[in-house]
């Protein structure tokens, strides 16, 4: 039996595509590969960008009404689902030393949040605390 060429063998198989994986601005290698288990495991791939992404959109927008009337606008009301969530389960479920660096990354933003916004005392109390803040 004759052997078929390398070539003649790729053309009868479909292309490899390779895995969709987004790069978190801060993070060295090791807790890249890390977030990247972590997203194949509990969320979809990029989730966490995406998610840190969001929440800085988000952040930015906090405590500014779409009319400018108020000193205060509702964050819940600007973009909807902010990525908070996700960034909250990647930083209890990484290990140690990622999930270090990515809380690096999130702690400034929560920081200017808070700043930016109030508490809601007509909220649910188990709602997490970023859901609380108007």
């Amino acid at each position: 039996m004759t052997r078929r060429r390398p070539a003649q063998a790729r053309d009868g198989l479909a292309p490899r595509r390779p895995a969709a994986f987004t790069v978190v601005d801060g993070l060295d290698a090791a807790a890249q590969l890390d977030v990247r288990r972590f997203e194949q495991a509990r969320l979809a791939p990029g989730a966490v960008a995406k998610a840190l992404k969001s929440w800085r959109q988000q952040v930015r927008l906090a405590g500014r009404s779409p009319t400018d009337t108020t000193p205060f606008g509702c964050p819940c009301c600007c973009d909807g689902g902010h990525g908070r969530t996700e960034l909250e389960l990647a930083l209890h479920a990484l290990p140690r030393r990622s999930a270090r660096q990515l809380r690096a990354l999130v702690e400034p933003l929560d920081h200017i949040f808070l700043s930016r916004t109030l508490h809601d005392p007509h909220m649910p109390e188990d709602l997490p605390w970023w859901d609380r803040r108007c």
